[in-house]
């Protein structure tokens, strides 16, 4: 019957269920869950791919340019790269006489450095990117800003180089008779080590920015994303201790992957649902109401916004939204020569009518309630 991945058991399935029978453990075989379970997340990161391709080829819009789209884009490819990793790991698939009994390219690297561990880290760049900015005036790139990450990314690789060069029986090694991989148990607690003090720092960045002044509630996004991290974490840490045998039971083993991946998908479309949405469906209105609030807060430096009324014959004005390529300030992000400019309005009439429709429908701004606009029309040629 060979060794396939399908809806119904195949021979090493049931070789595997009657080695755990002698061995007085229950195996549970893979099959249709774990499908369902491959295809159902599959999809949503073939869903994730075009949404990455659409923000990228908006990446100039200022609400999604604000986000770090680049930032955001490696953020989610870690993320399909985790769910690789789970996938060995976790047990849901057939291991023999594939690549994937390399428990260590796959155990290891996918799924904690390159995945959990790569999660974590760029969730602490973004929040120490909005520490900088907002706290301590700098701009949102420079060497100060990257340095720290390099440095953890190269203490990631030292210890995936000290890993590697240990025998698989101190780490992680491939168990035929189960075909799944097995952890040593100091190794594991030193990868949950490693974990811990990741989060650890994210959550300190984190708390940094706690009552940082924004426009967004970008600091309440991130503590946001802290928790959801640190859910994930107990959770992973509970099951691998607990239940170490795990990866044979069905239930437990589609549990822990799932939460994995909707903890991390909850972590990005909190930052990026509400520019993306409306860049797709109220671009235009958005936009102002966007530039608005900048304007009603002060923060157009910390965004790399010059809004301004600058142009009324009477009866229309026209507002503008500059990013222009001045990059010594205390910038949101890094910035290239760009316009975005909105159609000619009467912007009286504008802003009164999108204070109508944010008030009539709940709006949500990078992460937070947003307030609508004021129905105030601010003066013409009206400098902030």
């Amino acid at each position: 019957m060979g060794n396939q991945h399908s809806f119904s058991l195949t021979e090493s399935e049931l070789n595997r269920v009657e080695y755990g029978k002698s061995a007085n453990i229950t195996v549970d075989p893979r099959g249709k869950p774990d499908m369902i379970m491959l295809i159902f997340f599959s999809a949503i990161y073939c869903f994730d791919f075009l949404v990455l391709a659409y923000m990228l080829w908006n990446r100039k819009y200022p609400p999604i340019k604000s986000k770090n789209p680049i930032l955001m884009t490696i953020l989610m490819l870690i993320s399909m790269v985790w769910f690789v990793g789970d996938l060995q790991s976790n047990g849901h698939v057939p291991l023999a006489n594939t690549l994937l009994t390399n428990c260590k390219a796959f155990g290891l690297w996918m799924r904690i450095l390159l995945g959990a561990c790569s999660v974590f880290a760029l969730t602490a760049l973004r929040a120490y990117g909005l520490y900088r900015v907002f706290y301590l005036n700098l701009p949102y790139h420079s060497l100060g800003l990257y340095l720290p990450v390099a440095i953890y990314c190269l203490i990631l690789l030292g210890y995936g180089i000290i890993a590697q060069a240990l025998k698989s029986e101190k780490t992680t090694f491939y168990n035929p008779s189960y075909d799944l991989c097995s952890l040593n148990k100091g190794f594991k607690t030193s990868l949950f080590v490693l974990l811990g003090i990741t989060w650890f720092l994210l959550m300190a960045v984190h708390w940094k920015i706690r009552n940082i002044k924004s426009s967004f509630n970008e600091s309440r996004e991130m503590i946001t994303n802290g928790f959801i991290m640190f859910a994930v974490l107990i959770f992973s840490l509970v099951i691998n201790f607990k239940y170490p045998t795990y990866p044979m039971n069905r239930i437990v083993r589609i549990l822990a992957t799932s939460i994995d991946h909707v903890g991390t998908h909850l972590l990005w479309w909190l930052i990026m649902a509400v520019p993306i949405y409306n860049c797709m469906f109220n671009r235009q209105r958005y936009l102002s109401h966007w530039i608005n609030k900048l304007r009603k807060d002060g923060l157009q430096k910390e965004y790399n916004v010059d809004s301004d009324a600058i142009a009324n014959n009477g009866h229309e004005s026209l507002l503008q939204a500059t990013t222009g390529g001045n990059k010594d300030g205390g910038l949101f992000y890094a910035t290239d020569n760009y316009m975005c400019t909105s159609n000619v309005t009467d912007f009286r009439n504008t802003v009164h009518n999108d204070h109508s429709v944010f008030s009539e429908n709940t709006a949500y701004t990078g992460g937070g309630l947003a307030r609508g606009f004021s129905s105030r029309s601010p003066a013409a040629g009206e400098r902030h």
